[in-house]
């Protein structure tokens, strides 16, 4: 915890031109708007501490080449990995600075309106922390959910191929086939589930609207039991469903703006770049037991790296989780490798391919 007014005020600074250089890129006018207000904020926090430093007689630090170059890479993160992830990022930093601001508020260093302008930093970063929520995004997150399916799956059956085949281009376009194969799959799979929750979602929506037409006193009680299903005291939700009936269907069925196409074609294609990765290696010609090992370290590096990032996305521990999955997915792979060597094993000469 640094209680140096100079110190404070550089990383009130940087973050202010961490949220600047985030808004500049940023296509969509709600994020770029909250990423901007955020700039504002830590820029009136930098203030505070500039006022503190100059009581104090202390030289205020500017940033430099190295917090430049962080800057930088929360840029470049954010256009790897989007915003969702960035954002996670970003909401471990406001943590820290509430608690940080909160002990501070406590210290006798500082009068007390000092104090009581360090208090409002603080209660300022928890809002922070609230918009940057409002920020998540679903896309990224679905994505590398589908890289994660497509590398363990595919790595398994082309590890299993290679225990019984020894051709590497014939085990690396079984691997392409087995990806184009769950491609398709996953992408029809993702059409059909999201083309039907939008139409389940409009029924709901068109029943509420009917009932409204007939016994809003009915729609008011089930408004009432989502209400407290959400969280709200039962008094409370009693008196708000009144008031609320005429958006019944806003609360009680959010309209959704899912698009089928979009859902299968990211399925689709987070699930190929997945199921790419195991097979690059016996597509540039290595075989036996050197392809083998060669997938299985190209691919476990991805699969760490898919895991952790899941791992950040889910709030957990990202290199535990990273070496959760990395465990199962090699596992996996060894043990499908082992039914391939049993099959070429047992099944009679010649059945099989050399």
């Amino acid at each position: 915890m640094s209680s140096n007014p100079s110190k404070n005020y550089k990383d009130e600074l940087f973050d202010r031109e961490v949220y600047r250089e985030l808004a500049k890129d940023e296509k969509d006018n709600y994020a770029r708007e909250c990423l901007l207000k955020l700039a504002e904020m830590e820029e009136k926090h930098a203030e505070v501490w500039r006022k503190i430093a100059d009581r104090k007689g202390l030289g205020l630090e500017q940033l430099g080449k190295i917090d430049r170059l962080r800057i930088k890479f929360y840029k470049t993160f954010r256009k790897i990995f989007g915003l969702q992830l960035t954002i996670k990022l970003l909401e471990s930093r406001e943590n820290e600075s509430i608690n940080k601001y909160l002990s501070l508020a406590r210290t006798e260093e500082f009068t007390q309106q000092e104090r009581q302008k360090i208090r409002e930093i603080a209660i300022d970063e928890a809002v922070h922390e609230e918009l940057l929520g409002r920020l998540k995004a679903k896309d990224v997150g679905d994505f590398i959910y589908g890289i994660s399916d497509g590398l363990v799956e595919v790595l398994a059956a082309t590890s299993g191929i290679a225990g019984a085949i020894g051709n590497p281009l014939f085990v690396a376009v079984s691997g392409l086939i087995v990806g184009a194969s769950g491609t398709l799959s996953m992408s029809i799979g993702a059409y059909l589930s999201t083309k039907s929750s939008k139409e389940i979602n409009q029924i709901k929506r068109k029943r509420i609207e009917e009932a409204k037409a007939i016994d809003k006193n009915e729609v008011m009680d089930r408004l009432s039991e989502v209400l407290v299903d959400m969280g709200v005291k039962e008094e409370v939700a009693e008196k708000l469903s009144p008031r609320l009936v005429d958006v019944a269907e806003d609360i009680i069925s959010p309209e959704t703006d899912e698009s089928p196409r979009k859902s299968a074609l990211i399925t689709g294609l987070s699930y190929i770049v997945g199921a790419i990765i195991p097979v690059i290696t016996y597509l540039i010609g290595l075989s036996g037991l050197t392809g083998l090992i060669s997938s299985y370290l190209v691919s476990g590096l991805a699969i760490f790296t898919v895991g952790s990032l899941i791992g950040l996305i889910s709030e957990v521990n990202p290199v535990k989780k990273g070496a959760e999955m990395l465990v199962l997915g090699i596992g996996a792979a060894i043990a499908t490798h082992l039914l391939g060597v049993l099959a070429a094993h047992f099944l009679p000469p010649g059945i099989l391919p050399s």
